[in-house]
């Protein structure tokens, strides 16, 4: 055997030394680089304390829990939950995402996203732990081919390859209506994937047969067909990929509205708009957007706080200017236990779930962090406080969580958008895009152990220390 000259080794050794030296400073100097939060500040080591841990009321382990609908035939992930009234012939609509097919359309090549609809009722396995089960073969595909596959990304032209309904979310409206609202390619100058409402009644047929007389008292149906929703970019920002991809708008509905047809989408933190008729942009409510976290931040922090570009207070929590995605569709929340207070805007706030990706090769896994904001529920909506990493029992490094869905259950037979600190919340979410589950908390799980904003008012602050 022959070995190699001693120059060479020794010209091996520095070569490899210096390549190490190279990622290491590139690694420690990232965020200088490409700043996006301060210097040196990893988002996922940093700051061990900065996470909360859910665990299931129902799960005898405290684990979060499966959706199974092996009877559909159908493989399903990122799953959003619509919980029927009681009376209804299962307890839960659940629409998922299927895995993606490729599909030729007039000799162009698609990878085509599709959505099932099936109906699951909550059981228990033989060990005592809850399951979401489909009881029967029923499903159904949505809105498979209400639109053609006509569309271009123009700064992100990798994605023209991509086609069909993504991040589906159910909601109940202020008054009743049961509906889903989507994203999906669109033939536009501006815009290549846009956000889409329909009435979930129109979606699926079958779910006035499963509410049986419950169906009676709903509103009529508004929207038949999807129905595209868009906002007016700010002058020059065509082409920001932010306005050519709108996604995961979240929908949210304040309880002292006196308008009880009122629908209101939060984009972005802190960007609330509001919907007023099918072919016009929806409008700016001229929400507060400009917040900042409590000094000193973290908390005990003896250097200067760091605040984000993005000047709200969620960006500095997250200690990163990256682009933070609506979750979940919102919920409102009076700050005590039912039958305590009468909510009123003073404890009363709105929450939902937002989420930022990180990925390699800058980090070492793909993992979501996923975080409650809490709002003033009056005008001007106030950003108040931010939670900590928000932790699902049972949730692994090597499969990240997306969590679409979150909505009360049980005790609101009437407004099911609004509940109190001792009703549960239900998380629906998708387990590394490759398997459904979800997860059952008490509210007050989900606004305890937050980081108050500068614009934390005086009321809330008390409801929290009172209650909490």
């Amino acid at each position: 055997m022959r070995f190699p000259h001693p120059k060479r080794v020794v010209l091996y050794a520095a070569i490899a030394t210096f390549v190490v030296l190279i990622l290491g400073t590139l690694h420690l100097e990232s965020d200088y680089l490409f700043p996006s939060g301060p210097k040196g500040y990893d988002a996922i080591r940093s700051r061990t304390n900065d996470y909360r841990l859910l665990t299931s009321t129902r799960n005898n382990l405290g684990f979060y829990n499966t959706i199974n609908v092996k009877s559909t035939g159908h493989k399903i992930m990122n799953p959003t939950l619509l919980e029927l009234p009681k009376g209804s012939k299962h307890d839960f609509l659940v629409i998922a995402r299927a895995p993606h097919v490729d599909k030729e359309i007039k000799g162009k090549k698609y990878r085509l996203a599709r959505q099932v609809a099936t109906f699951v009722s909550l059981t228990y396995d033989n060990f005592g732990r809850p399951e979401l089960t489909a009881n029967d073969d029923w499903s159904k595909m949505l809105v498979e081919d209400f639109a053609g596959p006509e569309h271009h990304c123009r700064r992100e032209p990798s994605m023209d390859k991509y086609i069909g309904p993504e991040d589906m979310k159910l909601f109940w409206t202020k008054h009743g209506a049961p509906m889903l609202i989507f994203t999906h390619q669109v033939d536009d100058p501006i815009l290549c994937e846009g956000m889409y409402i329909i009435d979930a009644r129109a979606a699926v047929p079958e779910l006035v047969r499963q509410m049986g007389k419950h169906a009676k008292k709903l509103p009529p149906i508004k929207f038949t067909e999807p129905v595209l929703l868009r906002r007016q970019p700010p002058e020059g920002s065509d082409s920001d990929p932010r306005y050519q991809r709108e996604k995961n708008w979240a929908p949210i509905y304040s309880p002292f509205s006196k308008d009880e047809d009122e629908m209101m989408f939060m984009v972005e933190p802190s960007q609330l708009f509001r919907f007023n008729a099918t072919d016009q942009p929806v409008q700016d409510v001229n929400a507060e957007r400009n917040s900042a976290v409590q000094e000193p931040f973290p908390p005990g922090n003896e250097k200067k706080t760091w605040h984000s570009m993005e000047n709200t207070c969620i960006h500095d929590v997250m200690l990163s200017d990256r682009r933070v995605h609506q979750s979940t569709p919102m919920l409102s929340l009076t700050l005590c236990k039912r039958g305590e207070c009468e909510p009123h805007e003073h404890n009363t706030v709105m929450i939902g779930m937002v989420q930022m990706r990180y990925d390699p090769p800058e980090f070492t896994n793909t993992w979501y962090d996923h975080r409650i904001i809490v709002y003033s529920a009056v005008a001007p909506y106030t950003m108040l406080s931010v939670s900590k990493k928000l932790t699902y029992h049972g949730e692994t490094n090597s499969k990240y969580i997306w969590t679409g869905s979150m909505v009360y259950h049980g005790n609101q037979p009437e407004q099911r958008s609004h509940g109190f600190l001792d009703d549960e919340v239900w998380l629906s979410f998708g387990i590394g895009d490759s398997a459904p589950g979800w997860l059952d908390v008490p509210a007050k799980e989900l606004v305890s152990d937050h980081y108050f904003c500068q614009g934390a008012t005086d009321a809330y602050r008390e409801c929290i220390r009172q209650y909490l």
